[in-house]
């Protein structure tokens, strides 16, 4: 994993290694890494030698999953990209996923003279978005208006004060990107060879007349440039074919096997896991994908971070299993196997209650996107009164933060399986037989015991460990935690809490664009 930056000034990508140290979640991210580090880039189950080594390394827990506290405030969050143009030697290169509005690296600036005022009249200053090539962009704006400009020669032609004062010319960071022909022939030093491929960026040209147009733009100095963009094109292993996706699987598999993310082979990568997660992520509910990635990070965020941010917009888990990556979005798994007394190896050690600290029945967070101006916004809290009853009248609210989550409505849907998936609260932690050899994580299975009276009882796995007995028999350590269909159910239409609160939302998001107007 490298912290790739954007260079200031020289425009080359330099590659510094910053081992991020991963907090140790509840997935075991780390660890895993730091095999694959130690193994030269690969961590392989058939690498392994003998019984002793699969019971030392084969060790299965869920990444990421609403079960243990992924989507909760704690840990760090992802930056969301550049906000302002920042300017610096060394800054570190952007990604994008989806669509959305960020600002960018100011890495080339310069100014001209045309003797015509025998001041420098022009400042040409490039501004890098992402560090990789982007399918397009959509909009550009200076402060928070909005500049309308020519495609081909990139004179701006709205709004009117801008009129005349700047040229903007896009590059969407292509590896064969060839360098600005008019800042070639504006600029002595800028040469041909100035290519900057691989960066998706901006190149403007700011005049300075004499005019009292000048006097108008400039008032507050130079505008803050941003941009909406749809970004990093990714590879969808269903049709075999790299485009631009919104889809939230597609996006984590492309963090996975990129150089800056985990830089793993596609063959560590569990693809039908993979194509499940993504085809769930693109059940269209209430006229829109069921879930979507719309955000940008910054490569000095710990990949942990960048990896809960992304699983969290399908509400879903990651984790690494015998060699392979897997994921599973926010959806209801068939139960695969039924267990019964004669397949346990140890004794139930069943938990009925959370503790307090990680009990909630109130759901709050932010989400950003074109409804907030893509502004973080709180989106409408999920709670149910029966849970509150439950808990002794006691509201307990946690936050889930949705940085690449768009729409209210997407945030609310995830929200609320965070929350019934919370209120099922039954543990059980046992060593079952070899027969568990066919459960992964996230799938579910049916338990039946006697003495907990409990008959085809559904659980979801959150946690699977092989390992070895005294006597040198192979068993399966599982924790299992109480799941439920109805977790997910109802969230295939439009939830409650969005027409009880549409008016307030609509009102709300009026200020937002009138202040943005």
């Amino acid at each position: 994993m490298m912290a790739r930056l954007f260079s200031f000034v020289a425009l080359a990508a330099v590659i510094t290694p910053t081992f991020a140290a991963a907090e140790p979640i509840s997935l075991a991210i780390a660890s895993t890494i730091s095999a694959v580090i130690s193994a030269g880039g690969t961590f392989t189950f058939l690498g392994l030698s003998g019984i002793g080594a699969i019971a030392a390394s084969v060790a299965v827990r869920a990444a990421l999953g609403y079960a243990i506290n992924a989507l909760t405030s704690r840990g760090n969050r992802v930056s969301g990209g550049y906000t302002v143009n920042s300017i610096g030697p060394a800054l570190p290169h952007a990604v994008i996923y989806g669509e959305t509005k960020v600002g960018g690296a100011v890495f080339y600036q310069a100014t001209t003279a045309s003797g015509t005022y025998g001041y420098d009249e022009y400042l040409h200053r490039c501004i890098a978005f992402a560090g990789h090539e982007i399918e397009s962009f959509e909009s550009v704006w200076f402060n928070d208006e909005e500049i309308t400009f020519n495609p081909t020669t990139g004179a701006v032609t709205a709004p009117a004060k801008w009129v005349g004062l700047a040229r903007i010319k896009t590059h969407l960071g292509a590896d064969d990107q060839t360098a600005d022909s008019d800042l070639v022939a504006e600029v002595t030093e800028w040469t041909t060879n100035h290519r900057a491929r691989g960066v998706a960026y901006l190149y403007i040209r700011f005049a300075k007349t004499s005019s009292s147009a000048s006097d108008t733009a400039y008032k507050n100095g130079l505008p803050v440039v941003r941009a909406v963009i749809r970004g990093k094109k990714v590879y969808d292993q269903r049709s075999d074919a790299t485009a631009w996706s919104a889809n939230p699987a597609l996006c984590l598999r492309d963090y996975v096997t990129a150089d800056y993310g985990l830089a793993e082979d596609s063959s560590q990568i569990d693809d039908t896991l993979f194509t499940t997660a993504a085809d769930i992520c693109d059940e269209t509910v209430s006229g829109s994908a069921r879930y979507t990635c719309n955000g940008a990070f910054l490569l000095d965020a710990a990949p942990d971070d960048i990896v809960r941010t992304t699983t969290a917009s399908m509400g879903g888990m990651f984790w690494y299993q015998l060699g392979t990556w897997a994921c599973r979005a926010a959806a209801y798994v068939s139960p695969t196997l039924i267990f019964d007394e004669d397949d346990l190896r140890s004794n139930l050690q069943i938990s009925t209650k959370h503790s307090r600290l990680d009990n909630f029945n109130v759901v709050r967070g932010v989400y950003r996107g074109p409804e907030t101006n893509y502004q973080e916004t709180n989106f409408t809290e999920v709670t149910d009164a029966t849970y509150v009853a439950e808990d002794n009248g006691v509201a307990v609210a946690t936050d889930i933060p949705l940085l690449f989550t768009e729409t209210d409505a997407m945030a609310q849907r995830i929200a609320e399986i965070a929350l019934r998936r919370n209120r099922k609260q039954i543990t059980v932690t046992a060593a079952f037989g070899l027969r568990a050899l066919d459960v992964m994580v996230g799938d579910t299975i049916m338990l039946t015991n006697a003495r907990a009276g409990w008959t085809n009882k559904i659980f979801e796995c959150v946690d699977w460990r092989l390992g070895l007995t005294g006597e040198m028999d192979l068993q399966v350590n599982m924790i299992l935690r109480e799941a439920s269909i109805t977790v997910f159910g109802g969230v295939e239409s439009e939830p409650i809490y969005d027409r009880a609160a549409s008016a307030i939302r609509d009102r709300a998001n009026a200020v937002i664009y009138d202040r943005a107007a």
